[in-house]
């Protein structure tokens, strides 16, 4: 499974037509899984996934926060990741044909939708099949016609039964633009003195109600995220530059060589010196 680290498997892809309706993202595409294959998103915008066809052997998924596990999606079947949501899978068979809908989070009100495997909707699904035989057509004025509708009547499908006048978005601490500034915030400055506080200053939160809410979000406690997204961010700058250690555990934020390697070896089962090397 992709940890954010390595590099993704090579994709092999058959075709790819990806198009911007409106503010609506999207693309339609058809995938060759002989070898396997890495699907891994964390992005600013949701992501809808709807599977359309193929076949596959075996898929293993995982979710920063939300369903993991072996799962083989059949036509209809869609994946729901939320902004600032770390999702990774590991696929292979033979093809999978398949529309990603990028969502702004705007277009939902700046709800945070739930992540979801397997997940039915027939307005989705409807609406992702037709788009992918209108984009990968021959196109023209009644094609783009035909595309807009549907993609306006599917934002409102959308906002209406996934945004924030839902009764379970109203129930979560943190919208989905706080989480986005959050990931921002503790990615951007990694080396920077993050404290209680000064993050949940950024969302208008006390500490005591930000800690629970961010739990919620991304299930681990504020320093727990911040020393993953440190630990992460170092194994990446070793394995592929060659900064000394110490130069690496400066720049992630930690304030002394021991204090890195000792982190490091508890999340990576290696010091940080011998993990390069077995990386390479």
């Amino acid at each position: 499974m992709w940890d954010g680290i390595r590099p993704l498997a090579p994709r092999d892809l058959v075709s790819r037509h990806e198009v911007e309706i409106g503010t609506l993202g999207l693309v339609a595409a058809t995938e060759k899984l002989v070898r396997p294959t890495d699907w891994a998103f964390e992005e600013a915008h949701h992501t809808i996934v709807v599977h359309l066809g193929g076949r596959l052997d075996r898929m293993e998924c995982e979710f920063s926060v939300g369903p993991s596990g072996r799962v083989l999606p059949e036509r209809g079947d869609i994946w729901m990741i939320p902004a600032a949501c770390r999702y990774a899978a590991l696929a292979q068979g033979e093809r999978a044909e398949f529309v990603e809908f990028r969502v702004p989070t705007a277009m939902l009100g700046d709800a945070p939708i739930e992540a979801r495997v397997q997940h039915r909707d027939d307005f989705i699904f409807g609406s992702a099949a037709r788009l992918a035989e209108l984009v990968q057509g021959p196109g023209g004025d009644l094609s783009d016609m035909a595309s807009h509708a549907i993609a306006d009547a599917l934002q409102m499908h959308l906002l209406a039964r996934y945004g924030a006048g839902t009764a379970s978005a109203r129930r979560r601490g943190l919208s989905a633009s706080d989480r986005a500034r959050l990931v921002d915030a503790i990615k951007s400055q990694l080396d920077a003195p993050h404290s209680l506080d000064g993050l949940a200053a950024l969302v208008g939160m006390d500490a005591r109600r930000f800690t629970g809410a961010f739990r919620a979000a991304f299930g681990l406690s504020p320093w727990q995220y911040v020393l993953r997204a440190r630990l992460d961010a170092a194994a990446r700058m070793l394995r592929q530059g060659a900064e000394p250690v110490t130069e690496v555990a400066l720049a992630t934020g930690f304030a002394t060589p021991s204090h890195f390697a000792t982190a490091f070896a508890r999340r990576f089962g290696a010091a940080p010196s011998r993990w390069r090397a077995a990386a390479r």
